[in-house]
């Protein structure tokens, strides 16, 4: 009866599955980056609202909150801040660079938040749009 040698098999697995893995490890890291990235995101515009709708009388506040904003975040690459009658608007968006973005060679996720926030008899209204 002939014995076949299955020693090299083993290897051809481990080498076939390796790429598969590593992509995969990759991929889970840039999710939590990006999911990361989103959530501060949204809490730096959930909490300039507030502080908008806190100071709404002030002059200039439009660019205070604009400034705040740019000193609490990374790279931005839109930012609108509106604030009428009652109401104060922020929109931000910024495109995260990853290991999948540089890969592929595309510009990176694009990342958005906005949030509007409204005074109605006196009580604070402050909703997520995006």
């Amino acid at each position: 009866m002939l014995k076949l040698n299955n020693k090299g098999q083993s290897l051809v697995l481990f080498v076939v599955l390796l790429p598969i893995l590593l992509f995969v490890i990759v991929l889970v890291v840039d999710v939590g980056t990006i999911m990361t990235s989103k959530q501060d995101l949204n809490n730096i515009n959930y909490m300039m609202v507030d502080y908008g709708l806190d100071n709404m009388g002030k002059e200039n506040i439009e660019s205070e909150i604009t400034n705040y904003i740019l000193l609490n975040t990374n790279k931005l690459d839109e930012i609108d801040v509106r604030v009428i009658d009652n109401e104060v608007y922020i929109y931000m968006q910024k495109y995260e660079k990853s290991l999948i973005s540089h890969i592929f060679n595309i510009k990176g996720f694009e990342i958005v938040s906005e949030y509007k926030g409204t005074i109605i008899n006196n009580e604070k209204s402050i909703e997520r749009i995006k």
